[in-house]
């Protein structure tokens, strides 16, 4: 769910919406630094923390805060949900 349009859908939104932060926003690394985690980890977990996304020459681009929940499943803990917001008027 990222900021200023519609939620992804599908297997390969994802993928195309990062590729366009890499190509046409000129996203080349990134920082997630996690403050708290919250639940009991029994099937779902939530993660609350910052993020900061730089360009190729190390200037940060943009800046902001993050949510994912997390779910154990079978195979382990898996992305479930993740939302982030820009703390920038205009998101990158």
């Amino acid at each position: 769910m990222p900021p200023n349009v519609s939620a992804l859908c599908g297997e390969g939104a994802p993928l195309e919406y990062f590729r366009d932060a890499y190509y046409l926003r000129g996203v080349r690394n990134g920082r997630f630094i996690t403050t708290d985690i919250y639940g009991d980890g029994a099937e779902f977990v939530t993660e609350a923390g910052f993020f900061q996304l730089f360009d190729a020459g190390g200037v940060m681009i943009d800046n902001g805060k993050f949510l994912v929940l997390w779910k154990k499943t079978p195979e382990g803990w898996k992305m479930f949900r993740d939302s982030f917001s820009s703390d920038r008027d205009q998101s990158f």
